[in-house]
């Protein structure tokens, strides 16, 4: 059970005002900055309708409490390490950062005074004129020089801070998206008052809803290993809960040195450079995790992470330790990276990577990331072609239960991990996509709704019809310079609307591709007054593959036989463009 020293009311300027110890989020843990604008709109709606509260006097209303913090607090309590709360101190910061520069750009002496006054007081001061700044909140490793540099590190004498640093991570990005964010709903509320003296009431008043009103109950604990409970058990459920900080943090608590404790942030600075978004990092951890042990389930992830790390972490004499793991997530993430971007190098690899991105077939990348940790990228041609017709023939166009395809795949991705041969995994793929007969049956009955498969193949027979006809050009796989087209139109009009019309309109005989951007007003046409867009198609799928026969031309009205008949013809196409089994040993 975790140690509690004590759990006490703290108002936000008892926590990170001037003259109380510095709250610091230690490098071995927590996360970067990571409020969307979604959780800094409630965040201000909630300091809005406190403050309005408030203002009317009500006892009830004097204070807002805004949840729990968890912090590391020594003996000597001359600083707080911060292990959960980050969001909400590092969120109000940029607030307070927002009403002081609202403050200074209002040039009245009483408003630069009182921004002088809010940065002394609770974001920055130095002590003496040759001493350093000392900061009442400091960020982690990764957060640390960008937000000193673009909230933190204001000059007294401009009003500006340095903005040297350029955004280099998603954190950052949201860091000056929070900031903006605030000063646009300030200033749009200033617009009400007509003088200054109303505007600076209304900061003030502001400030000091924040300052003195905002309340935290503080958990001071006295090691990280406390803390470390304490957080995970507050995170047990809701949004806050993230796999990705709780693994950090868990590697943390098991770090037996500085160098190991270096080795976790060396991995998480990759991870955080790597990828884009920080989904992109859940989803690797997650497959990276499937690639070794095969599924795990997202909710129960991190639980099934720590076990399993905790037993072999613990062994005596150790043989694998943080160190260890470290380095194999760092390496795999890389690996990671250049497959979800298909940007491994290898040509012919990365134009089936296009394809697995195309249509969203994430269950692929475990098998991937596990292959190509023991072969090279070049070896996974096959393997990865075996694996695209097997997703398409068994879910994209059969539409079966994905959970056995998945089962199936994180199962061979082990088999690899534990020293598997790349051909036996290969040949137990190929014994598992639906035969030629099943597919073309499930392809003449297939409905796709979904924009991104039915591009997705649409484009993949444009391919094979331009190698058929010696066409050279490429067509895109889904990056916007082609649309899927409803032939038989989603909003027909009056009179001409097919009785079978919702399950019509998304068969694959009824759609196409056209270049360019959608035209709705296009789309909703009767077929003679878009039969050219077809026929003078450069596009081939649009061109040769019978678009005229879904038109009744003498009794002027759509045929539901002119679909299942192009749609038959295309499914020909299919069993060449993504061949069984058979034909592709």
């Amino acid at each position: 059970m975790a140690i509690i020293k004590q759990a006490q009311r703290q108002t936000l300027g008892q926590l990170i005002g001037a003259n109380n110890p510095v709250v610091t989020v230690p490098d071995d843990s927590q996360r970067q900055y990571a409020w969307t604008k979604k959780e800094v709109d409630i965040f201000w709606a909630d300091i809005e309708k406190f403050k309005e509260a408030r203002e009317s006097g009500r006892e009830s209303a004097s204070e807002y409490f805004i949840g729990p913090v968890v912090t590391i607090t020594g003996e000597s309590i001359k600083g707080r390490s911060l292990l959960d709360g980050q969001q909400r101190l590092t969120t109000s910061t940029i607030l307070i950062s927002a009403i002081r520069d609202t403050l200074w750009s209002m040039k009245s002496t009483e408003g630069m005074s009182s921004a002088n006054n809010i940065q002394r007081d609770y974001i920055a001061r130095k002590s003496g004129r040759k001493e350093p700044m000392e900061y009442f909140l400091v960020m982690s490793l990764f957060d640390r020089d960008f937000f000193r540099d673009n909230i933190q590190d204001w000059n007294e004498a401009t009003g500006e801070c340095p903005k040297v640093e350029s955004p280099s991570r998603p954190s950052h990005k949201l860091i000056l998206d929070a900031y903006s964010n605030f000063r646009a709903k300030i200033n749009a509320r200033l617009q009400e008052y007509l003088d200054d003296e109303d505007r600076l009431d209304y900061l003030d008043s502001l400030r000091e809803c924040l300052i003195d009103g905002l309340v935290f109950v503080e958990i001071q604990t006295p090691s990280s290993s406390d803390a470390n409970e304490v957080f995970e058990t507050i995170n047990s459920r809701g949004k806050d809960l993230s796999t990705v900080d709780l693994v950090r943090n868990f590697l943390m608590e098991k770090s037996r040195s500085d160098n190991e404790k270096s080795r976790v942030n060396d991995a998480w600075r990759s991870l955080l450079d790597g990828f884009d978004r920080r989904e992109e990092i859940e989803k690797f951890l997650r497959h990276f995790w499937v690639s070794k042990h095969g599924d795990v389930k997202s909710h129960s992830l991190y639980s099934t992470i720590r076990k399993d790390l905790t037993g072999r972490f613990d062994k005596r004499p150790q043989e694998y330790g943080v160190g260890a793991f470290s380095a194999e997530l760092e390496n795999a993430a890389g690996r990671y990276a250049e497959l979800i971007t298909g940007s491994t190098g290898d040509a012919g690899l990365d134009a089936s990577l296009a394809e697995v991105k195309a249509m969203s077939a994430d269950a692929l990348y475990p098998l991937l990331l596990s292959a190509s940790g023991s072969f090279s990228y070049s070896a996974l041609q096959t393997l990865l072609e075996a694996s695209i017709s097997y997703y398409v023939r068994w879910t994209v166009v059969g539409r079966r239960e994905s959970t056995l395809l998945e089962e199936n795949l994180f199962g061979v991705a082990k088999e690899l991990a534990k020293g598997g041969s790349l051909e036996g995994v290969n040949q137990k793929i190929l014994a598992w996509i639906p035969d030629d007969e099943t597919f073309e049956t499930d392809f003449k009955e297939a409905s796709i709704p979904k924009q991104s498969q039915s591009r997705y193949l649409l484009a993949k027979i444009e391919q094979y019809l331009r190698a058929q006809h010696d066409v050279h050009e490429e067509v895109a796989l889904g990056d916007g310079k082609v649309y899927v087209e409803n032939i038989y139109p989603q909003k027909p009009a009056p009179g001409l609307r097919l009785e079978e019309h919702e399950s019509l309109v998304s068969r694959l005989g009824n759609l196409t591709l056209l270049a360019g951007k959608r035209n709705a007003n296009i789309s909703g046409l009767s077929f003679p007054e878009k039969a050219h867009l077809y026929s003078g198609s450069a596009l081939l799928v649009s061109s040769r593959t019978a678009v005229d026969g879904l038109w009744d031309s003498e009794k002027s009205e759509w045929k539901v036989s002119g679909i299942e008949e192009r749609q038959a013809i295309l499914s020909k196409m299919a069993l060449e463009v993504w061949p069984g089994g058979g034909r592709l040993t």
